[in-house]
C-alpha cells in the first residue's frame, strides 16, 4: 500500500510539472464555457464552500457531497473557497487534495467554476498558478485564471449564461471574485481585501457586456470572504442580547427580515477599496455569496444587494448542525430574481437514522473531541445493526 502512494504522488509531481508547462492563463473572454438556461426556464446552481481537507479527504464530506448532486441535480458547481486545506504543503498533495472532489464534480459531470480561498494556497509550495492547473485538468472545470492581476489575486473572472432559445443571447452572468489572502497593504491586518485593479476591471467588463447586450446583466457575484459592508447591513446593539456577536465592543444581530443564522462574528476585511460602492455604482449584482465564515447562513438585504452567506461542508475544521451546501435557482423568464436555500446534513440524512446521526456526531466539531469515539463506537454498531434487520 505505502509503495503505491509513493507511485501515485510520483505521478501527480510529474504531471504536475507537465502541466504547469502548458496550461494557459486563460481571460473571460477566452474561457471554453458556453452554458445555458435549461428548456424548463431554469439554472440551478449549487454553492460548496471550504471543504479545507486534504488527502485523503474525509469521506463523510464526500457521502455529503454526492448525496447533495443525487438528491439536487445542477447546472453548475461554484467552489469559494478553502477548497483545501494549508497543510497540504507540497505540490502532489495539493493535487492529489484538489482530485478528491474535483473526481467525483468529473464523474457527475457538472460544470465547475471556483475561486480560492484564504488557506488554499497558505503555507505550502503549490501557489495559485499550480493550482489553477490542476484544475485545467479537469474537463468539467470551466473557470480560468482571468485578468492579470499578480499571483495575489489570480481567478477573477466572469461566467456568461445564455438563453435555451437562442444559445447567443446573454441572460444572467456569474462574477467570478479573488478576494486574496491576507492584508498586506495596510498596517491594518487582518483579511485582504479585494484589490482597486479587480473593482476597475469589474466595472470596465459590466460595462462592456452591457454595452455588446444592450442591457444591464442581472448577476449573481461569488467570493470567498465577507466585504466590510456586512457590519452595515447587520442590526447593531450597545449592549448583548440574545443570538447577537461582538464586533469593536457592539454586538451584532440579523436585521429583520433577513434569514438563516448568524452563527459566528464574521470575518470581513478591516478595510475596503471600494468594491460594494462598485457593486451598487454598477447595479448589475442582485446577491454576493460569501463562504470563509463556516457557520453562518444568513441572507440580509443591503441596499438593494442581498449578502449571503453559505455555511461549510468541509468535517476537518469547524462547523455546525448547518454545514451543507446552498442551492440556487435563477429564472429565465424572471432574469432579475433568484431562489435560494441552505441544503443541511440533516436535510439529506434522516436524523433520526442511527446511523447518520451517530456518523455526524464522531466527525462533527460541534461536540468535544474527547467525544468522537463514542459516536463512532455507537455509529459502528448501529451500521451493523442495520446489516441484520434490511
Amino acid at each position: 500500500m505505502f509503495k503505491k502512494l509513493i507511485s501515485i504522488l510520483l505521478c501527480v509531481a510529474l504531471l504536475g510539472g507537465c502541466v504547469c508547462l502548458c496550461a494557459s492563463a486563460k481571460t473571460s473572454e477566452e474561457a471554453d464555457t458556453h452554458l445555458q438556461y435549461g428548456q424548463d426556464g431554469k439554472f440551478r446552481i449549487m454553492q460548496i464552500s471550504d471543504m479545507q481537507d486534504f488527502f485523503p479527504m474525509k469521506s463523510i464530506t464526500k457521502k455529503v457531497i454526492r448525496k447533495a448532486l443525487d438528491t439536487y441535480p445542477v447546472d453548475l458547481i461554484v467552489l469559494t473557497g478553502d477548497n483545501i486545506s494549508s497543510t497540504s504543503l507540497v505540490k502532489p498533495y495539493a493535487a492529489l487534495a484538489i482530485n478528491e472532489f474535483m473526481s467525483i464534480y468529473q464523474n457527475y459531470g457538472i460544470p465547475v467554476v471556483m475561486v480560492f480561498g484564504n488557506h488554499d494556497d497558505e503555507r505550502t509550495t503549490a501557489d495559485k498558478a499550480y493550482q489553477m492547473s490542476v484544475y485545467e485538468r479537469y474537463k468539467c472545470f470551466i473557470g480560468c485564471a482571468g485578468e492579470d492581476f499578480g499571483e495575489s489575486n489570480l481567478g477573477t473572472y466572469y461566467v456568461p449564461i445564455y438563453s435555451s432559445a437562442d444559445k447567443n443571447v446573454m441572460v444572467s452572468n456569474i462574477w467570478m471574485i479573488d478576494s486574496g489572502t491576507y492584508n498586506e497593504e495596510n498596517d491594518l491586518g487582518g483579511y485582504a481585501c479585494v484589490t482597486k485593479k479587480q473593482i476597475e476591471w469589474y466595472k470596465a467588463a459590466s460595462e462592456k457586456l452591457e454595452r455588446e447586450n444592450g442591457h444591464k446583466i442581472p448577476s449573481l457575484m461569488f467570493q470567498h470572504i465577507v466585504v466590510p459592508e456586512i457590519w452595515d447591513a447587520l442590526e447593531a446593539h450597545d449592549a448583548q442580547v440574545e443570538g447577537s456577536v461582538g464586533h469593536n465592543g457592539k454586538f451584532y444581530t440579523l436585521p429583520d427580515g433577513a434569514k438563516g443564522t448568524l452563527g459566528e462574528t464574521p470575518c470581513p476585511p478591516n478595510y475596503s477599496n471600494g468594491q460594494f460602492d462598485a457593486v451598487l455604482e454598477r447595479g448589475d449584482v442582485m446577491a454576493m455569496f460569501f463562504g470563509h465564515d463556516h457557520v453562518n447562513t444568513y441572507e440580509v438585504a443591503y441596499k438593494g444587494v442581498d449578502l449571503v452567506n453559505t455555511p461549510g461542508v468541509g468535517f476537518r475544521s469547524y462547523n455546525s448542525i448547518d454545514e451543507g451546501v446552498r442551492l440556487i435557482t435563477l429564472d429565465e423568464n424572471a432574469p432579475d430574481t433568484y431562489e435560494t436555500e441552505v441544503v443541511s446534513y440533516f436535510d439529506l440524512f434522516d436524523e433520526n437514522d442511527p446511523v447518520a446521526y451517530n456518523l455526524f456526531m464522531s466527525e462533527s466539531r460541534i461536540v468535544d473531541d474527547s467525544e468522537h469515539f463514542g459516536y463512532f463506537v455507537k455509529y459502528v454498531l448501529a451500521a451493523i445493526s442495520a446489516l441484520f434487520t434490511r
